[in-house]
């Protein structure tokens, strides 16, 4: 089971990525940095993170200790391929 954090203002990002994943894949929501750095700093079980902004990328990358798997989804991306970009990060 792989447990994702989907941060973004992009309405719909979550369902996609829900639609391409398989069942036993957990996903939570987040919108804005300082929302998705307290969902992290609370959450010990996400193995990754698909956003579609470099700021919160950014923003982990510094306050998040060590080396969690972050993905920054183009506009145009369509949701397999942020999903296998994701799985390849994560090593999965």
């Amino acid at each position: 089971m792989i447990h994702v954090l989907v941060s973004s203002e992009r309405p719909g990002l979550a369902d996609a990525l829900r639609a391409a994943a398989p069942e036993s894949t957990t996903f939570v929501s987040e919108s804005g940095v300082d929302a998705t750095l307290e969902r992290l700093s609370r959450s010990a079980r996400i193995d990754g993170v698909v956003t579609d902004s470099p700021e919160i990328a950014e923003a982990i990358r510094d306050e998040i200790p060590g080396s969690l798997p972050v993905h920054v989804a183009r506009a145009d991306e369509p949701a397999k391929e942020t999903w296998a970009a994701l799985l390849a990060l994560i090593g999965d």
